[in-house]
């Protein structure tokens, strides 16, 4: 009988060789252009282009030459720590589109390479978002909002396979997009010792050497490291991951290790029988991981002896504070508040921020606290220091301030809300380098609701994404004519709210975590 690792992966992969082509290839031009919804706001969208698909650089002399325009990407920076960014990359639409026509015109080949029939670690992280109850169709949700797939899957499907082995092998590759090497999408596709014969190695007609010189020109030229953000690169992430788990599969049979892996992107999780087999494991890994010139994250690799390590014990604390209501009190809310900033020090990095947003709101987008004269400066407070501890968190948290200004209360006191946000602004704009996200977000919350003109000082942003946003006009790839990249902010907070933009406001309950 096959556990619950063996059907998912099965049915992944029968989904996946079912999705149309063209409707994959539309779907990453129009949806997978720009990163996750919580790094940029909704003004930033794909409203027009190509309708057919075409190809702007092409292969000629049988396959010697492929020239691709060198460009850059557009970078948005978002902090991670105090001291570290995380840089997405947006790719100049061009080079993008030339990369999804490829992908996609080779999808079967794409399926087999990301979910190789030879390896034994089975992968979570289909870049493209599937919908099991619509066989042949896609989904909604981007890779970033998946995850909760795999939170629930090392909840419930390695919970179900854990009582046959003794110790799990918790792994990180190390900065793994930016870590990229180009050269090695071809190695994964071809293999590494065939792509380097001296036939293939400027052999355009291969796909992998194609799509290496794309992202080698994405990237002004670099061979090291692919953007964060795209779906392209997550399908290019997850190619090349699978090639290393084939290799790391191959290593551990013929040391007759007898394991049970899942992947989700970059994080693995590892089942053996004995700490000495958990060891032999991290040095396969390291090993196959250096056939691609990768390497294992050494804070994030550990060895933990189950049952340690499969529950989340974050969610355990959140539930002994938590009490479900239809709505908070003042003093409800301040409790739950100083619990989850507890829990998050104790537990840094984890959800119980995102999921302490969410229960504050019901789905309809209403706020669960009461809210007056009283405590309005209080609330306001301690929402934006939540975005101290989380800076993920700060759309979520402006959202929150947009279904309070659309209150009957909030709309009295709007000037004030607003002069808290206007205080923040220009302290956060004297250092605009460190502080494009949150600038970004603050920008297009005032610009969207027609609140800049409330402003007694309006700074100037030299940046190409807080430009665009707080002047409220599209200031990327202008040599792109035939792309439309940026909808006005007040035109397009008439479709949809904050709210409904950020959907990862409705994550799993706390008890399916």
């Amino acid at each position: 009988m096959k556990s619950p690792i063996e059907k998912h992966r099965d049915a992944t992969y029968t989904l996946a060789r079912s999705l149309k082509k063209a409707e994959i290839h539309h779907w990453l031009l129009d949806h997978g252009y720009f990163p996750e919804k919580y790094v940029l706001p909704p003004c930033f969208s794909v409203s027009s282009r190509s309708k057919k698909p075409k190809l702007y650089f092409k292969v000629k002399s049988k396959g010697k030459k492929f020239a691709v325009d060198r460009t850059e990407c557009v970078h948005v920076h978002f902090p991670k720590t105090e001291f570290t960014d995380r840089t997405f990359g947006i790719i100049h639409p061009q080079v993008h589109n030339d990369i999804s026509y490829h992908l996609t015109r080779n999808w079967l080949r794409i399926v087999d390479a990301m979910m190789p029939a030879d390896s034994q670690v089975v992968s979570y992280s289909f870049p493209i978002p599937i919908d099991s109850k619509n066989p042949g169709r896609l989904g909604y949700l981007r890779s970033g909002r998946m995850i909760y797939e795999f939170i629930a899957m090392t909840d419930a499907d390695i919970a179900s396979v854990a009582y046959k082995y003794s110790h799990m092998v918790k792994a990180d590759i190390k900065n793994f997009y930016p870590s990229i090497y180009t050269h090695s999408i071809a190695w994964a596709l071809h293999g590494k010792s065939n792509i380097r014969k001296s036939a293939n190695l400027h052999n355009y007609n291969h796909l992998g050497n194609r799509l290496d010189r794309l992202f080698q020109n994405a990237s002004d030229g670099c061979t090291n490291g692919i953007p964060i953000g795209p779906v392209v690169s997550d399908i290019i992430a997850e190619i090349i991951a699978s090639a290393v788990d084939r290799l790391l599969t191959k290593s551990l049979k013929i040391a007759s290790i007898d394991f049970e892996a899942v992947r989700f992107k970059d994080d693995y999780r590892i089942l053996v029988k004995s700490e000495a087999d958990a060891k032999t494991v991290i040095k396969s890994l390291q090993a196959a991981l250096k056939e691609y010139n990768l390497e294992l994250s050494d804070e994030k690799t550990k060895i933990t002896t189950l049952p340690d390590g499969l529950f989340r014990q974050w969610v355990s604390k959140y539930h002994a504070v938590f009490i479900k209501c239809q709505d908070f009190s003042w003093k409800q809310f301040r409790e739950l508040y100083l619990a989850v900033i507890d829990i998050d020090r104790n537990y840094p990095g984890t959800g119980v921020i995102d999921r302490f947003l969410a229960d504050i709101t019901d789905k309809k987008g209403r706020l669960k606290v009461s809210v007056g004269d009283y405590n309005l400066e209080k609330v306001v407070s301690m929402l934006l220091m939540l975005a101290t501890l989380r800076v993920k968190a700060f759309p979520k948290i402006l959202a929150i301030l947009e279904i309070l200004l659309k209150t009957s209360f909030g709309i009295s006191h709007k000037e004030q809300i607003v002069s808290y946000l206007e205080t923040y602004l220009l302290r956060l704009a004297k250092e605009e380098d460190r502080n494009k996200y949150l600038i970004s977000w603050i920008s297009y919350f005032l610009v969207s609701n027609n609140l800049e003109k409330s402003l007694s000082a309006k700074p100037k942003f030299k940046d190409v994404i807080t430009r665009s946003i707080f002047n409220n006009r599209g200031a990327i790839f202008k040599d792109a004519t035939e792309f439309k990249l940026f909808t006005g902010c007040k035109t397009i907070a008439k479709k949809i709210s904050m709210f409904e933009h950020l959907d990862i406001f409705d994550p799993p309950e706390a008890s399916s975590l």
